[in-house]
Parts: C-alpha cells; sequence; structure tokens
C-alpha cells in the first residue's frame, strides 16, 4: 500500500537462477548442479522480497512467474509453441515450478504472454512500468516485448490505453550516468543492437521523477538487499543512486506496433496474421 490508497504489484519474470559466476562463487565448487540453480534462485526470491519491503512493500505485493534466467530471448525467438517447451540448460525445468502452478504452462513464448495477462488482467492496473525493449540485456528486451504483447492482446481491440505505459533501462552504453545514450538509443531497435521496431520507438517521450533523500535512501537499501549479486555488481549498483529516476513513456500505436514488429522479424506467423487494428496516437 502506498501514499494515497495506490497499490503496486512487481511481477519478476525470473528468479535470476542462471547466473553462472555467482552460482560459483556461492557453492566454491569446480563442478555445480542444477541443485545448486535452483537453490540460488531461491535466494535471489528472498533478496527480492527484501527489497521491496525496504521500499515500503509487502512480500504479498510480489508475484514470481518463475520463467527460465538467460532464457526469454529464446522463448521468443525460438520456443513460442508449447509443444516444444525450452529447458533450461541450469535448473533443467522446462515449466515453472511454483505452488499453485498451473501444469499446463510451460517455458513457451505463448505461456509466458499469457501468464503476464493474467497478471494484468487480476490487477487492472492504471500503469504499467516495464523493461525498455531497447535495453542491451536479451532477458530485460524480451521481457518488455512479452509485456508489450500482453498489452496488445489485452486493449488493442478498444481504441485506447486505460494504464499509463512507461519503460526503463538498466543495461545501456553509459547509462545513467553520461548523455549519450540518449542520442544513441533514438535510433536503435529492440535489443539495443538491432533496428527492429527502432523507427517506432524512436519517438518515445522520456519524463524524469525526482526523489526525495528518504527515497534515495530507501533506494539504497533495496539495492544493497541483493547481496548474492553485490560482490560481482556493486560498482554497477551504485551508477543508479541518483536524485531521480528515467522513464520512457509509450502510447498505444507503439505498445501494439512493437510485438508486431518483433514477431514478423522472427517470423511468428500465428501472431503477424491476426487482424490489423486501426490506432490512433493520442499523445
Amino acid at each position: 500500500m502506498l501514499e494515497g490508497e495506490g497499490k503496486v504489484r512487481v511481477v519478476f519474470v525470473t528468479n535470476g537462477d542462471g547466473y553462472t559466476y555467482a552460482v560459483r562463487l556461492r557453492v566454491k565448487n569446480a563442478h555445480i548442479s542444477a541443485k545448486d540453480f535452483i537453490e540460488y534462485g531461491k535466494k535471489r526470491q528472498e533478496e527480492a522480497v527484501h527489497a521491496l519491503c525496504e521500499l515500503g512493500l509487502q512480500p504479498e505485493d510480489a508475484t514470481f512467474l518463475g520463467f527460465p534466467d538467460n532464457g526469454i530471448d529464446d522463448l521468443w525467438e525460438s520456443y513460442w509453441s508449447d509443444l516444444k517447451p525450452f529447458i533450461s540448460p541450469h535448473t533443467l525445468f522446462d515449466r515453472p515450478h511454483r505452488k499453485g502452478m498451473n501444469r499446463w504452462v510451460k517455458y513457451s513464448g505463448v505461456s509466458l504472454r499469457d501468464e503476464i495477462e493474467r497478471v494484468m488482467k487480476e490487477f487492472s492496473p492504471d500503469w504499467v512500468v516495464l523493461p525498455d525493449p531497447r535495453d542491451h540485456h536479451p532477458d530485460h528486451a524480451a521481457a518488455g516485448v512479452f509485456v508489450l504483447d500482453a498489452l496488445r492482446t489485452i486493449y488493442s481491440d478498444e481504441n485506447t490505453l486505460p494504464a499509463r505505459v512507461l519503460t526503463y533501462l538498466v543495461h545501456y552504453n553509459v547509462y545513467p550516468l553520461a548523455s549519450e545514450w540518449s542520442r544513441d538509443i533514438s535510433g536503435t531497435g529492440v535489443g539495443g543492437y538491432s533496428k527492429v521496431s527502432g523507427e517506432t520507438l524512436a519517438a518515445t517521450k522520456w519524463m524524469t521523477l525526482s526523489l526525495s533523500p528518504e527515497e534515495v535512501e530507501g533506494k539504497r537499501r533495496a539495492l544493497i538487499s541483493h547481496a548474492s549479486q553485490l560482490q560481482m555488481l556493486q560498482w554497477f549498483f551504485r551508477n543508479f543512486l541518483l536524485p531521480s529516476e528515467l522513464y520512457g513513456s509509450l502510447n498505444l500505436m507503439q505498445v501494439i506496433t512493437v510485438p508486431l514488429e518483433y514477431a514478423a522479424y522472427y517470423k511468428h506467423l500465428a501472431k503477424v496474421d491476426e487482424p490489423a487494428v486501426k490506432v490512433e496516437d493520442s499523445q
């Protein structure tokens, strides 16, 4: 619960259970097993909940989908159908493992898109904040496109977006410490290196949210809650201890067009052949 009776749901697509270097440091063993990756993923979940609590949220405000770390882009590119699920090379799972999980949900693109759609329909958010599709990290970029595809499925027939759609960057050249990224990003597409949807995303409007000293301190405590990553990424986390947060704002045309363009690039014919939707840019 936030000020003004607002509510937040934070959805974690993966458990971070594919970070081989961190697992090796944790286990201190030349040989690491699927069990080691699974245990590391559980640790990452605990740390994520701790971080949310430092930001004023409650454990029940977190949803963990349990899809494969270092495999989200593979689901979009090569494992769209439930008939041929992705198998994590780390945990050896081919489906999410969590309490109450529908056994028909697999490590596939269609399952992930449907799970994201299910969560959004249950929560009915007024704001949706997602990884920017131009993020250089393949999981982040693909997760952003999956969220846009779920939004497209939910809202395209309504010709309007009940939700404000914002994006955030984590991995991008010289971001967030230098300004060169802002000139470079306007010419890039999904993944930050390709031209796919580059023209569509170029119209993104960027907005800055100023933070109070107390909010910056909360962000610092949240970052250091991720203890299993601090040894490797403390220098990287420190880059984000700024007195502001930056978000890209997407309009309905971008929400609908980006996943269709990316689907066409990977020849997802079942998606590309859906009826065209007329959209009007209201922003």
